[in-house]
This record gives structure tokens, sequence and C-alpha cells, in this order.
């Protein structure tokens, strides 16, 4: 039996309740305090974007150009390409970006990412992320001094399970200029 002597202690609702009600005020906490976008320093000065997208399927191979368009949709008189015909042997991964005449090949040996997934159509994808450092840049690459391409490509499998390239899906090529 509880005498009026006895101090009331906090039970498992009331503890419950207050936890609960001090998670839901959290985010308005924070509200206030958000960073807006104009408070971060620029990413680069300035920086040209191609994207790229193949017209039809190419045969299997662990070498794939594709065609860059303009962001209007016209296209660039540019490519790019994907060599992959090393990376079983050496770990190599090759790319270009050219357009006419002019032509880079960013190192791309610092900073590759790649994965193999099923996409919701249930076809495989090889999705890449690389971006390297580009020296030399002429007529239409003057001044590039840095490539950033992440892109998706739709594969097929090979002999021992070598990745064949077959069509480029929603490519972007940011061509920075710092």
């Amino acid at each position: 039996m509880r005498t009026f002597d006895e101090k009331p202690g906090i039970g498992r609702r009331e503890a419950t309740a207050g936890l609960i009600a001090s998670v839901l005020a959290l985010p308005l906490t924070f509200r206030a305090k958000a960073a807006s976008a104009r408070d971060f320093q620029p990413l680069w000065s300035s920086a040209r974007v191609l994207i790229g997208n193949s017209p039809a399927d190419q045969s299997p191979s662990p070498f794939i150009e594709c065609p860059l368009f303009l962001d209007n949709g016209a296209f660039a008189d540019a490519f790019h390409t994907l060599d992959l015909l090393n990376l079983s042997t050496t770990g190599e991964v090759r790319g270009t970006v050219r357009h006419h005449n002019d032509a880079i090949e960013p190192n791309f040996g610092a900073s590759i990412a790649a994965d193999v997934g099923q996409g919701s159509d249930g076809i495989p994808y090889l999705l890449v992320g690389v971006e390297g450092a580009v020296t030399n840049g002429a007529g239409y690459f003057q001044g590039v001094d840095r490539a950033v391409v992440p892109c998706k490509y739709k594969v097929a499998f090979g002999a021992y399970g070598a990745l064949l390239l077959v069509a480029c899906v929603d490519c972007v090529v940011i061509l920075v200029r710092d």
C-alpha cells in the first residue's frame, strides 16, 4: 500500500510518452539551423555537361562507344568510350571523350567505383562512376582539367563471367574547368 510520504515514480507509459514527444520535436529544433545551397562554395569554376545514350544495342564487347548529346537533346558531335579489355588481367579501365578530331583520355585509375546489378526491367547493368585528371586538352577540351563520368551500361556475360558492354544508358560526362 502506498502512503502520501512516498515520492511517485515515473511509470513506463509516462516515460514512453515523454520520449515520443522529444523525438517528434527534434526535427523542429534542427529545421532553423539547416544550411542553404547558397552557404556552400561552388564545386568548380565552370563545366560542360554532355549526356550519353546508345540509340540501339551494340554487339556485346569489352569495348563500347557511345554518342553524346547536349542538354537540349541535339547530337553534340561527340562520343565517349569505355574499354574493359584489360580489366580481368591488369585491372585497368580506360575511357576517352572525343569531339570531332579533339580527344582526351582522363586518368580514371585513381578514382573508379563500379558494381553490377539487376535493373527493375530484369536486365543486368554495370554502374560506373569515374573521375580523372585531364592533361593537354586541346580544341574543344582546352582548359578542361578533370572529367567526371557516372554511367549505366547494359551488359551481358561472356566466357568465365567476363563483362561485355551492350549499350550506354543515362550516361553523363562532366568536363570540369577550374
